[in-house]
């Protein structure tokens, strides 16, 4: 029983890792996609801008999946994995995923949206939405990498 209840568990914390980094990269793609359309067309440039607004619902899912999970099967374990090093590698790097998204991703969203709404004037508003998109784009960089190398450590679990 618990054999088969670590295996869910182990399955369920691959989703939702999967689900935060899958969610990650979507919304870089589709960022991408956006700053092309922003210099083209902005009304469809904010119709994407509203697309990608929903993901972080997806990602606040994986984190829970990603959480519970990982909960039960080191409740399963009696934390055998706790003290190892790649365990340490990658549960900081989880924690830093979550913190670069609520400090830098959400923040740097909000000015996004708030930027596409606002009246300023041109050069402070180009000034601006190119702080932005580089920010935005350091953020993508930084997570991906980030779920690259917990991958990494999860599949090879190196001490």
């Amino acid at each position: 029983m618990s054999a088969t209840l670590y295996h869910i568990a182990l399955v369920t914390h691959i989703i939702g890792l999967t689900m935060m980094a899958g969610t990650t990269f979507v919304d870089f793609v589709i960022t991408k996609h956006f700053w092309k359309q922003f210099a083209n067309d902005k009304l469809k440039a904010i119709a994407i801008n509203q697309t990608v607004s929903k993901f972080p619902m997806l990602f606040g899912i994986g984190i829970m999946l990603l959480i519970l999970s990982g909960i039960t099967m080191m409740y399963l374990t009696n934390g055998a994995f706790g003290e190892q090093t790649w365990f340490r590698i990658k549960f900081g790097l989880v924690i830093a995923i979550i913190i670069n998204g609520l400090a830098v991703g959400r923040r740097q969203a909000i000015k996004l949206k708030t930027l596409l709404f606002a009246e300023t004037a041109a050069e402070n508003r180009e000034a601006a939405f190119s702080r932005v998109k580089t920010n935005i784009n350091w953020f993508h960089i930084s997570q991906i990498t980030m779920f690259i190398v917990i991958f990494i450590l999860s599949a090879f679990k190196f001490n």
